[in-house]
């Protein structure tokens, strides 16, 4: 049986509803990238069951979802699990409740994740269709840059892109 890897990032979300499928679009650019053999990216997407054997036992597990804060569309959140069970209680979406709910079960298994954090982009538009809003593709970069960062990597793009100054990790192409 393969080793784990004992960092996991974890994209969640819907990419049927725009904004909503943030989480999964960072992590298909992560996964694009060349990654040491200690981190591995999954793409959960809204599949809820078996989540936790995924997270389990792990390292570090970085989260990237859609939250609902009512910030502005863009913004991001690095939140902790009790940052989240916080934001659930006060009636704030992160609507991936099931993320929550297998840190609990790995926690009733004796097999939690060391350390857990969550990036959370608030979103602007969640109806129905494919594709993010302006305000959240340009998030996308510095949720990718943030992720890296909590993972121990360096940034493969060294820096702000010379084209348009910002932290694009040379990729300028809007996901369609």
């Amino acid at each position: 049986m393969k080793a784990r890897a004992p960092k996991l990032c974890v994209g969640v979300g819907n990419v049927l509803r725009r904004d909503d499928g943030v989480g999964v679009r960072a992590a298909e650019i992560l996964a694009g990238m060349p990654l040491p053999p200690q981190v591995e990216v999954y793409e959960a997407g809204t599949a809820a069951l078996g989540l936790t054997s995924v997270i389990e036992g792990r390292e570090k597990v970085v989260g990237i979802d859609a939250m609902h804060a009512g910030a502005r569309p863009g913004a991001v959140f690095r939140l902790t699990p009790a940052h989240l069970r916080a934001c659930f209680h006060a009636g704030l979406s992160l609507h991936e409740v099931h993320f929550l709910d297998a840190l609990e079960e790995t926690l009733l298994l004796g097999t939690p994740p060391r350390e857990v954090v969550i990036l959370a982009v608030q979103v602007g538009d969640v109806s129905t269709g494919i594709g993010l809003s302006p305000a959240v593709e340009r998030a996308v970069d510095r949720v990718v840059e943030l992720a890296l960062h909590e993972l121990g990597l360096p940034n493969t793009a060294g820096g702000a892109c010379a084209t348009c100054g910002e932290l694009c990790l040379g990729r300028r192409t809007p996901w369609k």
